[in-house]
């Protein structure tokens, strides 16, 4: 019996709806006749609901602002109008302004013969609907912007993380110089809004920008020049019955952290700080040619206070450097500007993101929502509201299988109300697949690594008339699969031997051989790889240029050949290649290499295109995690002796043909999976298990679990 222990709890709650409670106004009521001087006004009760108090706003509204840059007319690196959602606001909500130039290069459109501050102006009103401007629901809106040029920024917030994008600008936001995203050369689309957004800043006119022949600074881009300032006018014309608030978007090429900014309400001479409280990371970007931290970055402000007028203004404080040690012993603290949003209603800027946990893990999903306030919060499951979640984060202490499922957050004031994107809460548990077609790995010391069979054929022998070999699995080229065994870190030491039979009547087909064993790279030219060419030799292929070499004696002449390949990874190491046991070539290094650490193992197949199935057979495949010495070579050759078996790490002597067993897969990393023979236990440790793990249930294994270590988990660890 094969049994799969998960934790099942059961939980009620009562989800209460909060309904808007009617408001009480005593109004003065007309008299028919006059009114005596030494009497007050009558005075009767009337009822108006919060939604009619609503009606007195003619126009609630959203709007986004995003500053753009001209990276001398490249369509790779200049700023993009808003097409995804971002911040929480639809693409017909962001005002994409006129561009601001770098001052890169020395031709047009980018001439910058002398250190420069550009400023730009723009009005956006009820018509505007070209150039990356949409309408605004009400009045017209002036503004005009000051910097010392604009920039690219490889900063991409939380899209950085996604599948694609990683190598990018993730997760969450890496230094990023060099070639463009992939989106951006055409290959795959932008993740999200965000990303588009903070592609573009206004520079702070003091980090690494365009020096004119270091006439106005110090090397690494200390410029000494005015800060950005934007200034703006016209909100009472869009915001005409309320007050509104401002948050702040930023994102930079030379930061470590981004210094507070202020929102000044020019008319009432009050400067509200923002700050930047939470920003990710960044690598260091210079190669250590500047003394201070600085690489790709960005983040959101905290909210303004609330403000009620016709014209404010955005700066920062003044940014700077710090320290001379190599980073991250000083600082870079930047001061620039990608973007606002400016809004009476709720706007949740930042939503949950969706989390993988495991039970008993603590987690808080935790939003950022700005609006004029008082804001009013509540969570929902599945659609559902949750009773007493109406707080602006949502706490668990301990999870269980019942928190698994989707939530989002509806928040609400006096002008509106807004919902966040769906956070997905999954649970992480052992998964069951039964199966009918798994090799079994027979070593006799370490974790069994079972493999799944899925075009093989099992023959019980096969002779060549002078060698005859049992328990054998034929592959046919035409079955593009053979055997998988999933990779651990049993498979990634420096140093290994890969042993085998084999017999194949013709060279491998196709331009390019086909493959016996490969775990495959990013790109062929990673793959660890032993080949069938052509010809009928065999080649080996070690993982960025590491090693590559042929045979020289044929193996490929329908008889039974004994193969041994040992390598070592180090820089002096190399590789040596035995058939039947004789010393066939050995190579040297180019390079130090690795193998791809837990990529699965292939056998008479991979999943790399550039080669072709192998047609023939294999029989006694082993592994082992050190290089064995000529003589056991020559002893596994004769005698079939099993040589180290704590260096054994796997061996598929195909005595039987496949078993029915079951795959084992789960989603969390740095799990340990565990078995027992009893319900109850003892459960003990299987050692560098990875999933999906195939198992033959036997005797000794018929409980699985696993371990793992408990973790704090927050949706969103930055503000961003």
């Amino acid at each position: 019996m094969l049994a799969i222990l998960c934790a099942n709890a059961t939980v009620s709650s009562t989800a209460a709806i909060a309904c808007l409670r009617p408001v009480k106004l005593y109004l003065p009521m007309k008299r028919l006749r006059p009114q005596r001087k030494d009497r007050s006004p009558n005075k009767v009760a009337c009822t108006v609901s919060a939604a009619a108090l609503m009606l007195g706003v003619s126009h609630a509204a959203t709007v986004g602002m995003h500053f753009m840059q001209n990276y001398c007319g490249s369509a790779n690196y200049s700023g993009y109008i808003v097409t995804l959602t971002a911040f929480g606001i639809a693409p017909s909500g962001w005002q994409n302004l006129t561009p601001m130039q770098t001052g890169y290069s020395t031709s047009s459109p980018c001439t910058l013969p002398n250190m420069a501050v550009y400023t730009l102006s723009q009005m956006v009103s009820t018509n505007t609907s070209s150039g990356g401007l949409n309408p605004l629901p009400s009045g017209t809106v002036s503004l005009t912007w000051t910097a010392n040029t604009a920039n690219f920024s490889g900063f991409a917030g939380y899209g950085g993380g996604l599948p694609g994008y990683s190598g990018y600008a993730g997760p969450p936001s890496y230094a990023y110089d060099g070639p463009p995203p992939p989106f951006r050369s055409g290959n795959l689309p932008f993740p999200n809004g965000e990303w588009q957004i903070y592609n573009t800043f206004l520079r702070d006119g003091k980090n690494f920008g365009p020096i004119d022949n270091n006439a106005h600074g110090a090397p690494c881009g200390d410029n000494s020049m005015p800060p950005y300032i934007v200034d703006i006018t016209g909100l009472k014309s869009l915001f005409t019955n309320s007050p509104f608030v401002v948050q702040l978007i930023a994102a930079s090429d030379s930061m470590q952290t981004l210094t507070n900014a202020f929102i000044i309400d020019v008319s009432g001479a009050i400067t509200n700080s923002v700050t930047y409280p939470n920003t990710p990371p960044v690598t260091h970007d210079e190669g250590g040619t500047c003394s201070w931290l600085r690489g790709h970055g960005g983040g959101l402000s905290t909210v303004s206070g609330t403000l009620n007028t016709d014209h404010i203004q955005i700066t920062s404080n003044r940014p700077d450097h710090g320290g001379t040690g190599v980073p991250p012993t000083g600082f870079d603290r930047a001061g620039t500007i990608s973007g606002f949003i400016v809004t009476d209603k709720p706007v949740i800027t930042m939503s949950p993101r969706s989390v993988l946990a495991a039970p008993g893990d603590s987690l808080t999903l935790n939003p950022y929502a700005i609006g004029v306030g008082p804001l009013s919060y509540q969570w929902r499951k599945n659609g559902a509201p949750i009773s007493g979640a109406t707080s602006s984060a949502l706490p668990f202490a301990s999870l269980n299988a019942t928190n698994g499922g989707n939530y989002d957050l509806v928040v609400t004031n006096l002008y509106g109300s807004a919902t966040s994107a769906v956070a997905t809460v999954t649970i992480d548990k052992i998964a069951l697949t039964l199966g009918t077609k798994f090799v079994v790995d027979s070593n006799p010391a370490n974790p069994e690594r079972d493999g799944l069979n899925s075009g093989a054929a099992w023959l019980a022998s096969s002779s060549d008339g002078t060698v005859t070999r049992t328990g054998v699995m034929q592959f046919t080229a035409a079955n593009t699969n053979g055997i998988t065994v999933q990779g651990t870190t049993n498979f990634d030491s420096a140093q290994a031997t890969y042993t085998f039979w084999m017999r194949s009547s013709a060279g491998g087909g196709g331009l390019n051989g086909a493959a016996l064993f490969c775990r495959p790279g990013d790109v062929s030219a990673n793959d660890l790889l032993i080949q069938q060419q052509t010809s009928g030799e065999l080649a080996f292929n070690a993982p960025n240029g590491g090693n590559h070499y042929s045979s020289i004696t044929g193996v490929s002449d329908n008889h039974w050949h004994f193969i041994a390949l040992t390598y070592s990874q180090a820089a002096n190491g190399g590789v040596a290649l035995y058939v039947d046991g004789a010393l066939d070539f050995t190579n040297a290094n180019a390079s130090a290499w690795s193998a791809p650490a837990g990529q699965a193992l292939q056998f008479g197949y991979t999943t790399d295109p550039t080669y072709v199935a192998y047609n023939g057979m294999l029989n006694d495949v082993r592994i082992y995690n050190r290089q064995l010495t000529s003589a056991e070579v020559t002893s596994v050759h004769n005698t079939g002796a099993l040589i180290d078996t704590s260096a054994l790490q796997m061996r598929f002597a195909f005595a039987t043909l496949p078993l029915p067993g079951a795959i084992l897969t789960w989603q969390l990393p740095n799990t340990i999976l565990q078995s027992a023979t009893d319900v109850t236990g003892p459960y003990s440790d299987l050692n560098a298990v990875t999933s999906p793990y195939y198992i033959v249930p036997i005797v000794t294994h018929k409980f699985y679990r696993y371990r793992a270590p408990l973790q704090v988990l927050v949706s969103n660890p930055y503000l961003m």
